[in-house]
Order: structure tokens, then sequence, then C-alpha cells
């Protein structure tokens, strides 16, 4: 086995944790775990206020490994409860169970209609030539025709990105967005629910706590945690990070979950190629509301898409419907996500205003003087976008931080769109390949299919 050296690990996320309790467990304790917060978790964290508790926004469990599905219930025995999945679509007035292509009964008859039609016109398109799908919404449509389109998948997806579909590719998508079967589609239509399809229809999730308890778990097996030090500087001749606080710390590796582009900020002296690469970096940021309401208005739903244009926000949800705990008896906690970045900055004020006026034509509010406890939250970096440079950019920054001892990785340091579980296999896989171990087998995620 070999030896990494001197390991420093920024971020105590998901990853930065599983790197740094997989190094521990492998016998290598030349490491050090720094983390700006004061608590652990990166964006896996919940806010408590006044019994109400609010996670940064929806975090739920789904795993595919079973060798980090048997440790995590193996730490929190009997601490997880198997939740199947209640969640809608609120277009046209009404709610319709998800996902939209398989739940079309219930719309207005003209817009069923048009989304049928639509998906068997991209069906009966299916033996002709066309060109190659080289961006997201060329792949909606030809995969589920215009209809379903226009009603959900490019104006929800338009609000969650940030970004028009056009602009992006496909290379993120994977088991995020699952095939629907014509049977499906037209069972679906005639009112015969598919509530179970799609990548999330069951998950796993604390019973109590939040999904903080998943990070005070790992913060608990990962060994020593130097938190309230933010990086402020990384010196690769030098080999050295420096902090906000005055401490510095050196390192023969660096693994780092922080966000890419604020990865190559701290590094002096990053080549001009570098700096282009990561001037080509994109992401959406989220604002979300969340309210803690003194009444339950939210008919057991756990989340809601929420696509029309009309509404600023893409998503509400109802954590205490998901784990009771998270709200008095007869109360909700709820929380509502909207998606801004340099081209769409955000005024919280308005946000404020239309979630608030949604949450009401939701029927999920009937008057503000229901809120009991109110907490905004700002996410900077959420989603990355998947556009025509990404590959490229991230290839040539991550092949300048291998070269220079440095790991970047994690949802945010590798620069990808990923869940939880793929964040503990992120620091389990990093790990291994600087002790120069065998990369643990583990269920790929499943390759995609197209919709037809």
């Amino acid at each position: 086995m070999k030896s990494p050296g001197r390991v420093v690990v920024l971020g105590a996320g998901l990853t930065g944790m599983s790197a740094a309790y997989h190094l521990r467990q492998s016998g290598h304790h030349q490491l050090e775990v720094f983390e700006r917060e004061v608590t652990p978790g990166g964006l896996v964290r919940t806010q408590q206020i006044d019994g109400y508790g609010f996670d940064y926004t929806g975090h739920f469990l789904h795993f595919r490994d079973p060798k980090i599905a048997a440790l995590i219930a193996d730490w929190i025995p009997g601490g997880l409860r198997k939740v199947a999945r209640k969640a809608w679509i609120h277009s046209h007035s009404v709610f319709t169970p998800y996902p939209f292509q398989t739940n079309l009964h219930g719309l207005p008859p003209a817009v069923v209609k048009e989304c049928l039609l639509g998906y068997i016109a991209a069906r009966d398109r299916d033996g002709e030539p066309e060109d190659r799908a080289l961006d997201f919404e060329t792949w909606i449509r030809n995969g589920v025709g215009d209809g379903i389109a226009r009603h959900f998948m490019i104006p929800y997806n338009t609000k969650l990105w940030g970004v028009p579909p056009a602009r992006m590719t496909t290379d993120w998508m994977n088991r995020f967005v699952p095939p629907a079967p014509l049977d499906k589609v037209v069972a679906g239509a005639l009112g015969l629910r598919d509530e179970a399809a799609g990548y999330n229809a069951r998950f796993e999730y604390p019973r109590s706590g939040g999904i903080q308890t998943l990070s005070n778990t790992w913060a608990d097996h990962a060994g020593s945690i130097e938190y309230a030090q933010t990086a402020v500087r990384i010196d690769l001749q030098a080999r050295r990070v420096e902090f906000d606080t005055g401490r510095s710390a050196d390192f023969e590796t660096l693994i780092s979950t922080l966000p890419l582009p604020v990865l190559c900020d701290l590094i002096t002296d990053l080549p001009a190629s570098v700096r282009a690469a990561r001037e080509r970096l994109v992401w959406s940021s989220v604002w979300a509301l969340c309210l803690g309401i003194k009444a339950d208005h939210t008919d057991g739903r756990h989340w809601v898409y929420v696509p029309e244009q009309k509404y600023s926000f893409y998503r509400a949800g109802c954590f205490s419907n998901v784990a009771p705990s998270m709200a008095p008896d007869g109360h909700a906690s709820v929380w509502v996500e909207q998606s801004y970045n340099r081209d769409r900055p955000l005024n919280a004020e308005q946000a404020r205003a239309g979630a608030i006026a949604g949450l009401k034509d939701m029927g999920w509010l009937q008057d503000e003087s229901e809120i009991a406890v109110e907490w905004q939250l700002r996410m900077p970096y959420a989603y990355v976008i998947y556009d025509a440079h990404h590959a490229e950019a991230t290839a040539t920054i991550h092949a300048y931080l291998r070269a220079h001892g440095i790991r970047s990785t994690g949802r945010y340091g590798n620069w990808d769109y990923s869940s939880m579980e793929d964040a503990i296999l992120y620091g389990r896989n990093v790990a291994q390949a600087l002790l120069g171990k065998p990369a643990t087998a583990s269920r790929p995620p499943e390759a995609h299919q197209d919709l037809k």
C-alpha cells in the first residue's frame, strides 16, 4: 500500500468526511480536515428553529451501493425510515402525480391530447434519420414530443437550471431522467396512475434530527475536524494552505471538496489556460424560503414540481411529511426553491412575495398569520450547468490540479450533478486511489436509456 504523505482535506461535507474515514480506517493518520462552518455536512445540514426543522432544501437518500447502505445502517441502527415518494406536479391549477409524462390524467383535455399525440409522433419518428441529440432540448423533444416538452420538461428545467435546455448537453442525465414506455404514457392519460416511476420513487431519511443526523454520524466516525477555518490561499510551490484564522497547513496531497471555481481562485499564480477554463464554468444558485406553518394544508405531499412561468419558484416541499419530527404535531415545515445566476440575479423581496403568493395559490398557505417561523437560505453553488464547455474546461482544470498533488472531488469539487451517496463514494474512491488500493466495486448508475 502506497502512502499519500501528509494529507489535508478541505471541507467536512460527506465527501471530505468519507475520504477522512476511509484513509484513517486504512491506517493513514497523517491527515487534517478543515471546515469553514461550525458544524459538519456542507449543504447536507439542518436548521432547527422553535421546533421546526429545515434541511438545506430536499436531501433524500437513494442507496445503490450495498457497502455504504450497510455502513450507515450500522451507524444509525433503526434511525432511517423507508419512505415511498409522494411527489406531485402543480400546473394548470391542478395537482397531478409525478412523473408528468406517465400521469397526464387530470390536466385539461386539450393538454392531455397535445401531450399524448406529441409523444406518439416522437415515437413515429423513431425509424427516420435524425440528428444526434447534442443538446438537452433536442433530446427532450425527440424523446417525449413537443406537448410534454412545452407543458413540463422545458419550462421546469429552464427554471431549475436557470438556462434554456438548448444550452445544455445531456452528459449529466444517466439515471436522473428515466425512460417512459408508451403503454405507461397511455395508461397515465387514462388515469391509471404510475406514481412509482422515476429516479427517486423510494428513499430513506432520518427519523429525527433531519438530514443533519447523517452528517453528524459521519463526523463521529471521520476523526478530528477543525471547524471555523476558511481557506484563503493555496501556495502550490510551498504546498501550503492558509486560513482566515492565521492557521496554515502543509500538505503533500490536498483533497479539496470546495466548488471548483472557488478552489481555482485560491491558487496563486494559476496558469492562464487554467484560468480561462475556470471562467468557462457555469452554475446556478438557489434561494430557499423555509416556513414553519401553524397548520398543515399540504395533503401529505413530500414535494411538488412547479413548471409554470407565472410562479417564480420551481419546487416546493414539506419536510414534516417526510419525517413528522420536523414540525410540531398539526404543523408543517415547508420550503420553496428558486434558482438564480449572473444573468438572472435574485431580488429576495420579490422572491419572497412570489413564494408566499404561490403557496397560497397552491393551497399550502391560507394566510400569512399562519407563519410561525421564517428562514431564508442562499446556496451560491447549487447546480452545475453542463454546457458545451463543461467537459473540456473541467478536464483542463483537473489535469492541472492532479499534476500538483490536488484531488478535487465531490459534487462541486468534481463539478458534476450527483447524489449524496455519490458524494460518499467519491470520498471512498479518492482515499483508495491515494493508498494505491483497487476501487471497491459498486453498482454503477443505470445507463441512460432513450425515452422511446
